[in-house]
């Protein structure tokens, strides 16, 4: 059995990031993987002990002013200590915000830290193709390991909802997705103008309150609050139970930070059965099959226009949609049949 020691941020005291447990926690602490690895995690290395090995997620804990810092601190212990490590991401954060340089505090610090990482690691693991090839340049070394849901928190398939009306749409993502949101703010409202009442969104995440309500003045749009289900491993219980959608939509700028990002909202969306329109830029455009898990659309407002009004008015398309990508998810995309590809990506 190996020790593996996983060194993590976290959103709070005790609360890793939501892509810690998708990416390295459950994955790792699989039944399909049990008796092949002891797995500890936290955000400082226990002094106590000496893991066989340490995966770097992303950064070392610590103000972004001293990323390089404390990573050339980090390098230096596990060197003097004799333990190997793998640096893990799933973002390309050598260019995020690149044409926004204040978007990211200190920067050019991280993007430092990202890269003497990478070069020093033992092995680089991403979560995409795009992202491989963005990292490889710093490290040979680098293997993509695609993003998993854990079917444990999912619970077996929901069966396509039924028509309802009002009709459904929603839109789930963090902050950073607002952008995105507005990149569509046209044909979402045509389609709820439209609708006259009868077609609302529901949004989870993405933009506050009062900048959601000013984009949609006075239009059926409103907000769900997970709470503390926010945070892994609670969240996809919370959407399970309280996501009640037609269909959704994954909007995505195509930049090269995005272009390295991966399909998590078609995964969820499949996993809840609910029919996506996605953007038609890399990240979707590998995995989601345009007509049979989902709708694919440029990145225009008359595509996106007309994609929304072909799924708000076809109920057979929704149901059929939401069939396929359902199937797919819990066919090609869980992990009790891919947990084992991590093992092997740390061997």
């Amino acid at each position: 059995m190996r020790d593996v020691f996983v060194l993590h941020g976290e959103y709070g005291p005790g609360l890793p990031f939501g892509c810690t447990h998708i990416r390295l926690l459950r994955p790792l602490t699989h039944p399909s993987v049990a008796g092949g690895l002891a797995l500890a995690h936290g955000t400082r290395l226990p002094s106590g002990s000496r893991p066989d090995l340490v995966v770097v997620e992303r950064l070392p804990p610590g103000p972004p002013d001293l990323a390089l810092a404390e990573a050339e601190r980090l390098i230096h212990e596990l060197g003097a200590r004799a333990i190997p490590y793998v640096y893990a991401t799933d973002d390309n954060i050598l260019d995020l915000h690149r044409d926004r340089p204040w978007g990211l505090p200190a920067g050019a610090e991280i993007r430092a830290a990202v890269r003497l990482l990478a070069r020093r690691a033992a092995r680089v693991v991403v979560s995409t193709e795009a992202l491989r090839e963005r990292m490889r340049g710093l490290n040979p070394r680098t293997v993509t390991v695609p993003n998993f849901l854990d079917e444990r928190l999912f619970g077996p398939p929901e069966p396509p909802r039924s028509p309802g009306d009002p009709l459904v749409v929603g839109y789930m993502g963090t902050r950073t997705h607002d952008g995105d949101l507005r990149m569509i703010l046209r044909p979402l409202r045509e389609v709820l103008e439209r609708g006259g009442g009868r077609v609302r969104l529901e949004v989870v995440g993405v933009a506050d309150a009062d900048r959601l309500s000013s984009y949609f003045e006075g239009l059926p749009v409103s907000q769900l609050d997970p709470g503390a289900a926010e945070a892994y491993p609670h969240f996809p219980g919370w959407m399970r139970r309280s996501l009640r959608w037609d269909f959704a939509v994954a909007p995505l700028a195509d930049d090269p930070f995005a272009r390295c990002k991966s399909d998590l909202k078609y995964l969820d969306y499949g996993a809840l059965a609910i029919p996506g329109v996605f953007s038609d830029v890399r990240p979707y455009r590998e995995t989601v099959r345009n007509r049979e898990t989902g709708l694919v659309v440029p990145n225009a407002p008359d595509a996106w226009a007309a994609a929304l009004e072909e799924m708000a008015s076809d109920a057979t398309l929704r149901a059929r949609l939401a069939l396929a990508a359902r199937d797919d998810v819990y066919g090609t995309r869980m992990l009790a049949a891919n947990a084992a590809r991590w093992v092997e990506a740390l061997s």
